[in-house]
């Protein structure tokens, strides 16, 4: 199977992966870490690091972005586990695709830059999140947030070949 085909698989099962997370929350908290974990687990070592970082900065950003005054989760944790089930499946496919080399980085940075912060509005609209700013403001500090963590996994992914 070649690599952009793999890409586009990749991205249909994190889309189906994600609907469920944000449908169903902390009712299947327990399904949604096992399943990634166990594709983290299936991960190369040197892919696994790069995927457990991407997933450790995205955590952070929602801290950030929490503790900033920007968005809530429901519940009220700073990062709920259902979101960290999230990061990390988001981080093992995004590991996966950047070093795939299918999707050009300029592309994965515009890509998140967009995507990133429009998963967000989704996820405000199916009522698992809300934003405490404007909207539009809140967005732009999330893309922002999305291309910087790809810029650094971009970066550390290219320093990780040389």
């Amino acid at each position: 199977m070649n690599s952009l085909l793999r890409t586009g698989l990749a991205a249909i099962a994190f889309d189906i992966y994600w609907t469920l997370v944000v449908l169903f929350r902390e009712r299947g908290i327990l399904l949604w870490l096992g399943l990634a974990l166990v594709v983290y687990f299936m991960l190369p070592p040197g892919t696994r690091r790069h995927a457990l970082v991407i997933a450790l900065v995205g955590c952070g950003l929602d801290t950030f972005h929490v503790l900033a005054g920007r968005i809530a989760f429901q519940g009220g944790e700073p990062v709920p586990l259902w979101m960290v089930a999230l990061w990390l499946m988001f981080s093992c496919v995004w590991a996966v695709v950047a070093r795939s080399r299918a999707v050009p980085p300029w592309l994965l940075v515009l890509l998140a830059a967009t995507g990133g912060p429009l998963a967000y509005l989704l996820g405000a609209y199916l009522g698992a999140m809300n934003f405490h700013e404007s909207v539009w403001q809140a967005l732009a500090w999330l893309s922002t947030g999305w291309a910087c963590l790809a810029l650094l996994s971009c970066g550390l992914l290219h320093r990780s070949r040389v």
